[in-house]
Order: structure tokens, then sequence, then C-alpha cells
């Protein structure tokens, strides 16, 4: 693996080698370099540094090139990487944990020459217009929906919002329709862009309702499932059961003796 990643930095420091060859050939010219890929020690949004997500270059060949900008992107993240080296980041909000302010890079050139303290270049962070991503965690227990303390709804208008409800184990602890609806609702008061809700039971919490891991027969299984999300009108019910009776039937003479 060592291997395969000293000459991947061969071979990069070989190409960026080439570009400088081809700055030397055009005196009084800009010198930008542009890039998509990932740079050793670049960090994405959520603080952690890029490592095994993709194939990543060295940065001293990037710090050796003769360009007055080089500009790269793949990471969301905006960041300077070296005195001429930067990662503008995205325009807009990508993942939930990407907080940070998002735009792009005006570059200005003074001169086409390279200056050692760096003052032909000029770069200006201009913020684009996206919206906010939220991410709140929520809890059911004991039959109380707490949401954080904390919670500003100023901070969810105009924002895409992601609702993480965990619920603490037990069949008894099960958050119901109504209370989805009621959540949704006051969270929707707040004129949010987008809202969804995703609900995670806690990791001891059996993967059925104990009624419905205890039903044998699919007929127990989706009636114990009616007992506790409420049943449909009876004649329904029946109909519903002859037709599991049909298919049931037809699957087991598929399979034959």
């Amino acid at each position: 693996m060592a291997g395969n990643e000293h000459s991947l930095g061969e071979a990069f420091a070989q190409q960026l080698d080439e570009f400088n060859q081809r700055f030397e050939q055009r005196p009084g010219c800009d010198k930008l370099f542009f890039g998509h890929f990932g740079v050793a020690g670049a960090r994405v949004s959520s603080g952690q540094p890029l490592v095994g997500r993709c194939a990543e270059y060295p940065l001293d060949p990037l710090r050796s090139l003769k360009a007055q900008y080089v500009g790269l992107s793949h990471i969301h993240m905006r960041q300077q990487l070296a005195p001429r080296v930067w990662y503008a980041g995205s325009l807009s909000r990508c993942d939930y944990s990407e907080v940070e302010d998002k735009g792009y890079h005006l570059v200005t050139l003074h001169v086409p020459d390279i200056r050692p303290d760096v003052s032909d270049l000029e770069v200006e962070f201009r913020m684009s217009p996206t919206r906010r991503m939220v991410e709140l965690h929520a809890v059911y227990e004991n039959g109380e929906l707490r949401l954080p303390d904390n919670l500003d709804p100023l901070t969810l208008k105009d924002s895409r919002v992601k609702v993480v409800v965990t619920v603490s184990d037990g069949p008894d602890h099960l958050l119901s329709r109504d209370q989805q609806e009621n959540l949704r609702e006051k969270l929707l008061a707040a004129n949010p862009a987008e809202l969804k809700v995703k609900i995670e039971h806690d990791a001891e919490l059996p993967a059925e309702p104990a009624p419905i891991a205890a039903a044998r027969s699919a007929e127990e299984k989706l009636r114990a499932y009616w007992a506790m999300k409420g049943a449909p009108p009876a004649d329904r019910q029946e109909r519903l059961l002859a037709k599991l009776a049909e298919v049931e039937k037809e699957v087991l003479s598929s399979q034959g003796p």
C-alpha cells in the first residue's frame, strides 16, 4: 500500500512539473491551476481528515507549482492548504454537517509575476445564498417527546430540517402516527423549507414489537399489527385475511412436495 502511495505521489509530481514547464514557456501571462481531487490533510465539514474515502495526492508538489492561484474542488469545506492553494468549497450545503458559510472565490491577479509576499494575488470570499441544513435530535420516553431545550424556531425558518427521534427500548414506548404528525405540525409551524423525520430505536430494542415477534403465523402477525396500530373495519380485515390465505396457498403450491 505504501508503495502504491509513493508511486501515486511521484506520478502526481511529474504531471505538475509539466505544468511548470508550460508556465515558463508563457512569460508575462497569468498563471492559474485548477483541479478536482483530494489532497492529504484536507478536512471535511465534519472536522475529520479525509482518509480512506478517495485517492489523496500530496500537498508538497502543489506548493512547488509555479501558479499564482491553485483552485481545488472535491472537498466541500472552504480552506487554505498553502499560501496559494485553496479549496473554495461547495456553493451549497450537501449534508447536515456542513454548517459553515458557502460561497465562491473572486480571484484578482494584480501582476503576472509570482511575488514572494503573495502581493500579486488577492482572494475574496463571497457568500452564496444557500439554505441552512439543521439536524435536531429528540428523545421519546415514557410517553413524552422531548425536543432540545435550546431550540430556536427562527433557526428552522427556510431551512432544510431533519429530526432524528430516539425511542427508548420496550414495546410500550412506540411513537404512534398521531404523535409523529403532532411533531411534524409543531415543526412545520416554524416554516422550514424541508422537513424530514427519522425514528431510531435504542440498540436493545427488539427488531419487532413483542406481540408481533411472538406471533407465529402471518395471520397472527397481521392481527397483532392491527391491534397495535388500529384495526381497519371488520369487513376489510376479512378481505385482507382471505387474500393473505390465497397468497400463502399459491406460494406453498409453487414449492412443490
